[in-house]
């Protein structure tokens, strides 16, 4: 989700390959995002944030996809530790327009000291869902997660994009989802997390696409939290995708 490289300095290094990579029926993907705020399930873990990533998925294989990517958090401030995480997974369509997606993610966090409140873990997933509903705009589905440390998370959510009209190479796309985390293994309890977004996605060119949005995360629980006793949050995010 890369602690010190930015994805366009990862673009340089992949590009000899990038070549190959198209001929071998591969995506690569690296992306920049700054996040006014880094809130996860309905926690802030950060101020203003910088999320480099990088993804490498196969296409068109009739028995479905396989994907491999990180992904790190790197707040502006110094009070917030750093987090990487890296994550693997297998993505296929079961019937038409409806996909099942299997992996595991492994969240690291540098830091070691006073500063430091997690420890590395390791959580699997399953999601399902399903693309154009009904021939619509609109998406959905869900997933569980299980960090197997302690925690036990289910979230479910509904999508819908709609392109713009004359000849804009962009869409608008809203988003809202619910998630409930058993045995959050941060703080020790149980608590309901929810969200709401607004983006819009531009297309430059072939290759990269420029992406600015607004979002919304509350939560219901975690009365005793002794980190941040905000229940709900408002932020802005801005980045720059490019894919080969």
């Amino acid at each position: 989700m890369k602690k010190t490289l930015l994805p366009i300095v990862l673009a340089s290094i992949l590009g000899p390959s990038l070549a190959q990579a198209q001929a071998n029926d591969y995506i690569v993907s690296t992306e920049a995002v700054f996040s006014s705020e880094y809130v996860f399930r309905g926690v802030k873990e950060a101020g203003p944030t910088v999320m480099p990533a990088v993804e490498i998925q196969s296409r068109g294989n009739p028995g479905g996809d396989m994907y491999l990517g990180a992904w790190a958090a790197m707040p502006a401030r110094g009070d917030f530790e750093n987090e990487v995480n890296a994550y693997a997974g297998f993505d296929a369509e079961l019937q038409h327009n409806f996909f099942v997606d299997i992996g595991a993610a492994y969240y690291h966090f540098p830091m070691r000291g006073p500063a430091n409140i997690l420890d590395d873990t390791i959580e699997p997933y399953l999601g399902l869902r399903m693309e154009e509903i009904a021939d619509s705009f609109f998406s959905g589905g869900g997933y569980v997660f299980y960090d197997i440390d302690k925690s036990f998370t289910v979230e479910g959510f509904v999508e819908y994009s709609q392109p713009f009209e004359g000849g804009i190479p962009a869409t608008l796309d809203l988003g809202a989802f619910l998630g409930y985390t058993d045995e959050d293994r941060r703080f020790e309890e149980d608590h309901t997390y929810y969200g709401a977004y607004a983006t819009i996605p531009y297309q430059l060119n072939e290759v990269a696409t420029l992406t600015a949005g607004v979002h919304y995360m509350g939560r219901s629980g975690l009365d005793n939290t002794p980190i941040d006793s905000s229940r709900d949050f408002v932020y802005w995010t801005a980045g720059l995708n490019l894919q080969y």
